[in-house]
């Protein structure tokens, strides 16, 4: 819980919300006293105020405030066309909950209460939106006042944000740009690489500085970081050697040098990474920040844990996307012709594959126009065979993501799924086959079902490990095309495999 002592009579400097709250403490030498003012309708969602006894401190809790108060809110201020309030208002809130209500906002509103806001104010509200958001927000400010607000960010978040305007919008902010040339280069590196997230100007040592040295050049050189978790240690070619942690600097003796104290095993990523190998680095060495080196191990830039927990979402929501056929684009609430284009593809792949089950059902024709109760139970075989494919899919796609497994070791798996597969198919197969007899009154439909049960569950744990692999090995996504090619191998396997044993059964089944 953060303290905060301020003289008023000016309402205390607004401070952000943390998960446990705020407390301000104001001390008032004024003879009056200051009201409290309450800005949402609900009191507990934020509170500003002064001290109210005369000479005395007075403690004031904010909580972190309900997005639904503070839009409400913002909204009765707009409908009062108080657009000043309503900047204010946006002022005292976290930058993240400012950006969370500014995106909701139409784009004229937007407009104005931006031009209200000073450039380093928002600078914060922009890096807390996702980088399309921030563009919607910015495509119709001046450039040069877009310019001063962008000097204020992240470099790495500029340049996501560009990527997002026009190309020569784009090239005319970076000419206006104090930090342009910084900029610039990160703009060259694929959005989901490492250099597409790092940060750049990483925090530095030399290895024949003493400690005494070193916090004295932190001190000069590193102080508006906004965080410092390792400092790399570089060779005069700027190449990464070593790295040491802040706790290992702190309990060194001033005389010591920083080659005494650094680790040789330095953890670091290349530049044309993918950013989910960051994510995962990251997650199994328990850092809080990797450093990034080109091909010649040159320090480039360093990517911190909290730009991690963006990628993660970004990587579970593309999955999720994926899996379901749909573009990682795609929003509930985009443009009809868009979301045609992101989806209908997809759903003529699934229909084509639909048309080859189809086919394969055709194949028995004469046997179901003797035994009609056979089409009664077909979608149960092959139902359950996608449901039991899609969940060895979805299992092996994630282990895959997260290098629990590799194509290598998949035989680890496809035994493990093939046992459960086995015992799944045994279970469901006899009781389906019981439902079978009983409720038809013929034994024999109850044993081909149970079969063809049987069988498709192990087909379905087959595919479902060696599909995900086999792409993974053609350097294709397996979140991409595995449900397809798993659905339409338990569909076309599970007609196939309970049409021709009642085919072969014929004679018990009339």
């Amino acid at each position: 819980m953060h303290l905060h002592r301020r003289t008023c009579p000016a309402v205390p400097d607004r401070r952000r919300c943390s998960s446990n709250g705020i407390k301000v403490i104001c001390v008032c030498p004024m003879l009056t006293s200051c009201p409290s003012v309450v800005l949402p309708a609900r009191p507990s969602a934020l509170l500003i105020g002064c001290c109210r006894n005369i000479g005395k401190e007075a403690e004031i809790m904010v909580d972190p405030i309900n997005i639904e108060d503070a839009l409400q809110h913002i909204e009765t201020l707009l409908a009062a066309n108080d657009l000043d309030s309503a900047a204010e208002f946006l002022r005292s809130l976290h930058p993240a909950d400012s950006a969370e209500i500014l995106s909701t906002l139409e784009p004229d509103i937007q407009s104005a209460l931006v031009a209200r806001l000073q450039p380093t104010e928002l600078a914060e509200v922009l890096g807390q939106m996702d980088e399309d958001d921030a563009a919607e927000v910015v495509q119709h400010m001046d450039v040069s006042a877009l310019a001063d607000v962008l000097d204020e960010m992240e470099p790495d978040v500029v340049a996501d944000l560009l990527g997002e305007l026009e190309p020569e919008a784009a090239h005319q902010l970076l000419q206006e740009m104090d930090e342009g040339e910084v900029v610039a280069p990160l703009m060259a590196y694929p959005e989901d690489s490492a250099g597409g997230i790092m940060n750049v100007a990483p925090p530095c040592l030399r290895r024949h500085m003493t400690v005494a040295e070193a916090f004295q050049f932190i001190k000069e050189h590193y102080q508006d970081a906004n965080e410092i978790f390792y400092l790399y240690v570089l060779d005069r070619y700027g190449r990464l050697i070593g790295v040491v942690n802040l706790r290992a600097l702190i309990l060194a003796e001033p005389e010591q040098t920083i080659e005494e104290i650094m680790d040789r095993d330095v953890i670091s990523v290349r530049v044309d990474a993918d950013q989910e190998e960051v994510a995962q680095l990251l997650a199994r060495y328990d850092l809080l920040a990797l450093p990034v080196v080109d091909a010649e191990d040159k320090l480039v830039g360093i990517i911190t844990v909290d730009d991690v927990v963006d990628v993660l979402e970004e990587e579970a929501t593309e999955d999720i996307y994926r899996l379901a056929q749909v573009s990682e684009h795609a929003e509930i609430f985009s443009p009809i012709t868009q979301a045609i284009r992101n989806r209908l593809p997809w759903l003529y792949i699934n229909l084509g594959t639909a048309i080859l089950a189809s086919s394969v059902v055709s194949l028995f024709e004469e046997t179901i126009a003797q035994v009609a109760l056979l089409a009664t139970f077909m979608p149960i075989v092959a139902g359950q065979g996608g449901n039991a494919g899609n969940q060895s899919m979805t299992i092996v796609v994630r282990s895959l993501a997260l290098g629990e497994i590799d194509v290598d070791s998949a035989w680890k798996a496809l035994r493990h799924e093939l046992m459960l597969g086995l015992i799944h198919g045994v279970l469901l197969g006899v009781t389906i086959g019981l439902i079978a007899w009983f409720w038809k009154g013929n034994p024999w439909l109850g044993v081909i079902i149970g079969l063809a049960m049987l069988a498709n569950l192990i087909i379905a744990a087959i595919v479902g490990v060696l599909v995900p692999t086999t792409l993974k090995r053609l350097k294709v996504d397996p979140a991409l095309a595995s449900s397809v090619f798993v659905t339409t191998a338990t569909d076309v396997m599970g007609f196939a495999i309970f049409l021709g044993l009642a085919t072969y059964f014929l004679n018990w089944l009339r």
